[in-house]
């Protein structure tokens, strides 16, 4: 039977969606009818072609058939790339010990497999995981580590995708100056090798830089051409994260409408998505934009349901940021209740040390310093 062939991107795309459910079957039913070769293939080929709005989750237990078949086989470079695909998706849902142990073995499978790039590839998704729990030195330790392979590799795509995420690491520490000379890096090598989501990924940070440095109308462009490319590739996870830093931009601008309206359709997408962790930004971006309003019961309404679902998932850096925003809408109208939100918060930030934390943390330890009213 000849391969399909797709007129363009989105005619492929609409065939993903329309046979998801059947692509989630092929890989057990290879296990089962005891044919692990074609099994690890497919699990290969799918997650690299999933629909780009699916959700993650879906892929977790085909990836594990998958794996599993692999292992049978004895297919050590199809192991590395379907742990490392299996830590991908527990990532996406903040199963990040799962994540981590995935990553490291695929890190020590490649080593002993002598395969560079596979090495590089899981040390790059480890600074992942460690950005993702806010471990932002040895994040951005491994990324370099990745962009020095890569680059004896002449991988100049790899490189670019490292730089973006040594400019993640920067600017969530609060280094501005550092991560915007990696952004821009990333952002015009991505450009040059015409890489239409990483090019996105580089313009939601230069957004996130510009809307810090106030600069508005440049970040405001940066977001508009990345949620361009977002629908363009019919990605709701791009599009329900980027529209988070747009709903920032709006509400930083005092275009408050506008704002509840990003925020909104970002809760929306990431509760269809399972992403509850994003969902709760989206709340908090609310939350933010009723208390520019001076509608502060919404404000506090928000704030709680965010901070709740931040301590629900373990992540201490958001629910103490979310703990800071909502002492600060409560602070006038129930000063004490402001001072025992202060007070958590700060118990939740003792084990951060860059730039950005010391300041939060500054900040909360002044509040607390001030005698109550």
């Amino acid at each position: 039977m000849p391969p399909l062939v797709f007129a363009d991107y989105d005619a492929a795309a609409d065939w993903a969606d329309r046979e998801h459910t059947t692509l989630l079957r092929l890989v057990p039913a290879a296990v089962s009818d005891g044919i692990d070769t074609l099994a690890w293939r497919l699990a290969e080929v799918l997650w690299i072609a999933r629909y780009p709005s699916a959700p993650d989750s879906d892929w977790i237990d085909p990836m594990r058939a998958g794996l599993a078949a692999a292992e049978r086989a004895d297919e050590p470079g199809a192991q590395i790339r379907l742990v490392n695909y299996l830590g991908m998706a527990y990532r996406k849902y903040r199963r990040l010990d799962e994540g981590m142990e995935c990553h490291r073995r695929a890190r020590e499978l490649a080593h002993r497999a002598a395969m560079p790039l596979e090495e590089a590839r899981s040390l790059n998704l480890i600074g992942l995981i460690h950005l993702e729990s806010r471990q932002l030195d040895p994040a951005a330790d491994h990324f370099e580590r990745a962009a020095a392979i890569f680059r004896d590799a002449d991988e100049p795509r790899r490189v670019a995708m490292a730089l973006s995420n040594i400019a993640s690491s920067r600017l969530d520490a609060g280094r501005l100056p550092e991560a915007e000379e990696a952004a821009e890096q990333g952002l015009a090598a991505h450009r040059a090798l015409n890489n239409e989501r990483s090019v996105g990924n580089a313009l939601y940070i230069v957004a996130e830089l510009r809307r810090e440095q106030g600069e508005l109308t440049a970040a405001r462009h940066a977001i508009d051409e990345a949620l361009d490319i977002a629908l363009n590739l019919r990605s709701h996870v791009l599009e329900g994260f980027w529209l988070l830093t747009l709903g920032d931009i709006q509400r930083v601008a005092g275009q408050y409408g506008d704002a509840l309206i990003s925020y909104q359709r970002s809760a929306k997408l990431h509760r269809r998505l399972g992403d509850r962790s994003r969902e709760a930004l989206a709340w908090r971006g609310t939350g933010q934009t009723f208390a520019a309003m001076d509608r502060y019961d919404e404000a506090t309404a928000f704030h709680r349901q965010a901070a709740a679902v931040h301590g629900q998932l373990g992540d201490a850096w958001q629910h103490a940021l979310e703990l800071d925003h909502l002492a600060a809408v409560v602070d006038m109208a129930d000063p004490q209740a402001a001072r025992v939100h202060w007070a958590e918060a700060l118990s939740h930030l003792v084990t951060y040390a860059d730039p950005r934390a010391v300041a939060v943390r500054s900040r909360i330890e002044g509040h607390l310093a001030d005698p109550p009213a």
